[in-house]
C-alpha cells in the first residue's frame, strides 16, 4: 500500500525527542508540539521573531508550540519535543 504526502494539511507528530530537565536542548527542527508529563514551569525560545518566553504553572499535556529550544530553566518534568 502507498503513502501519499499531502502538503499543507495538519498532520501527526513523526518522531519525538526527550528534554532532560535542567539542560537547554536546541532542537534539530521546530516542533509540532511538546508533551508535558507533569505540571511546571515551561521556558522556550521561539524560532520567528527569536522570543524566550517562561509559561507558568504549565498543566501536564499536549502544548501546540513551535519552538526550536527548550531552556534548562524549565521546571516541568516528562517534557517530549514531537516534530
Amino acid at each position: 500500500m502507498a503513502t501519499t504526502k499531502v502538503t499543507n494539511q495538519p498532520r501527526s507528530a513523526v518522531d519525538a525527542q526527550t528534554i532532560t530537565a535542567s539542560t537547554t536542548a536546541t532542537l534539530s527542527s521546530l516542533t509540532r508540539a511538546i508533551y508535558v508529563g507533569t505540571a511546571g514551569n515551561l521556558s522556550v525560545k521561539f524560532s520567528s521573531g527569536g522570543s524566550t518566553i517562561t509559561f507558568s504553572n504549565v498543566s501536564n499535556g499536549y502544548h501546540p508550540l513551535q519552538v526550536e529550544v527548550v531552556n534548562g530553566t524549565t521546571t516541568a518534568d516528562g517534557v517530549i519535543a514531537l516534530f
